[in-house]
C-alpha cells in the first residue's frame, strides 16, 4: 500500500510507484452509481478502465447500495456500455441481506420498509414479508393505534430506500422492535444524502434508519456500505484471504472509502460522482481519506498503458 497520508492522483505516480500500486492488488470492488453512470449521465470511458483491469488479470466485482433497480436492469445497463458482467459479480443490499439471513439460518416473519424490487428479491428467496400501511390513514390516534399495534410475530425489521415511506411505517417498525427484544434490526443502504445530479443531493435512507436505531436503542446489522457486517459477508463469500490486496473504488467518502478502510482494503476515490476535489482536499478524517484518487475510472486505463477508446 503506497500511502496512508495525503491521497495521490494515480496519474501523478512515478513509474516505480505505478508498478508497485498495480502489483499490490488482485481484486477490485467497485461502486456503480457515480463511478460508471448516474441518473443523468454515463461517465465517459469508465468502461475502458474496467476492461483494462480485467485484461491485467484483476478480478472485478461491483458493490452498490442501490437495490431500487433490479438485477436485470443493472446487467442490461452494463451490456449497453459493452461491459460483460455476470450476476454473481454484482452485490447490492437486498442480495446481501438474503445471504446474511441464510448464514444465520433465519426463520420467521419480517417487517420490511423498502422498494418493490428490494422486497421481490427477499420473497423470491423464500422469506415471509409483512409491509405497509400502503395507504393514507385517518389523522387520529385511534386510527394510528389500529395500524401500528398488532400481534404479528415479527422476528426482524428491515429498512432500505422506500419512496413511499410514512410515519406509520416507522412507528410500526419501532413497535415490533420494542415488543420483541430478540427482533433483529437490519439496514440496507445507509446513505444520508443521495446525489441524483451534479450538485443536487436528496435525503437518503440513512436518517430514517437512524430514527429506528435511536428510538429502539438497538444497533442495526448493516448490509450496505459502509456496514461492518457487509464487509464480513464479502470477505467470507468471496474468500478474500488478504484484504490488503483488494482495491475499493468509489465516488463517496462516507460510503465507499470508509467501507474500504474498515475492511482493510486499499481505496481509490473517483471524482466523477458525489465527491469533488474541493471536498476531498477539505476532508481531515483519516477514516474517510482514500489512498489514491482519480478524475474517473478512465484514468485507470491510462495508468495501465492503454489509450481510452472513444464511445458513441
Amino acid at each position: 500500500m503506497e500511502t496512508r497520508g495525503k491521497p495521490q492522483h494515480i496519474l501523478q505516480l512515478s513509474e516505480e510507484q505505478r508498478d508497485r500500486f498495480v502489483g499490490s492488488f488482485d481484486r477490485v470492488l467497485s461502486d456503480i452509481d457515480g463511478v460508471l453512470w448516474s441518473m443523468e449521465y454515463t461517465v465517459p470511458r469508465a468502461v475502458d478502465g474496467y476492461a483494462a483491469l480485467q485484461r491485467a488479470g484483476k478480478e472485478v466485482s461491483f458493490v452498490t447500495n442501490n437495490s431500487v433497480r433490479t438485477m436485470e436492469q443493472c446487467l442490461r445497463h452494463f451490456e449497453k456500455l459493452g461491459l460483460q458482467v455476470a450476476p454473481e459479480q454484482v452485490w447490492h443490499p437486498a442480495q446481501s441481506i438474503v445471504l446474511y439471513l441464510r448464514d444465520i439460518q433465519f426463520e420467521g416473519l419480517i417487517y420490511i420498509i423498502a422498494s418493490a424490487p428490494f422486497k421481490a428479491v427477499l420473497r423470491e428467496a423464500g422469506f415471509q414479508l409483512l409491509d405497509g400501511p400502503n395507504e393514507f390513514i385517518e389523522e387520529s390516534y385511534q386510527s394510528l393505534a389500529k395500524t401500528i399495534f398488532d400481534h404479528q410475530p415479527v422476528r426482524a425489521v428491515i429498512i432500505d430506500v422506500d419512496f413511499n415511506l410514512t410515519s406509520p411505517k416507522l412507528l410500526r417498525a419501532h413497535m415490533y422492535l420494542m415488543r420483541n427484544p430478540e427482533c433483529l434490526l437490519i439496514g440496507g443502504a445507509t446513505d444520508r444524502l443521495l446525489p441524483v445530479a451534479k450538485g443536487v443531493n436528496i435525503i437518503g435512507p440513512g436518517p430514517f434508519a437512524s430514527i429506528l436505531v435511536e428510538a429502539s436503542g438497538r444497533q442495526a446489522v448493516t448490509l450496505g456500505k459502509p456496514g461492518r457486517e457487509l464487509g464480513e459477508l464479502l470477505i467470507k463469500h468471496l474468500k478474500i484471504a488478504e484484504p490488503q490486496r483488494v482495491l475499493m473504488v468509489g465516488d463517496m467518502l462516507a460510503q465507499d472509502i470508509q467501507f474500504g478502510r474498515q475492511c482493510g482494503f486499499q481505496t481509490l476515490l473517483v471524482l466523477s460522482g458525489g465527491c469533488s476535489l474541493e471536498q476531498l482536499q477539505a476532508e481531515t478524517s483519516p477514516d474517510l481519506l482514500p489512498d489514491y484518487y482519480a478524475d474517473s475510472v478512465a484514468d485507470v486505463a491510462q495508468l495501465l498503458g492503454e489509450t481510452p477508446k472513444a464511445h458513441v
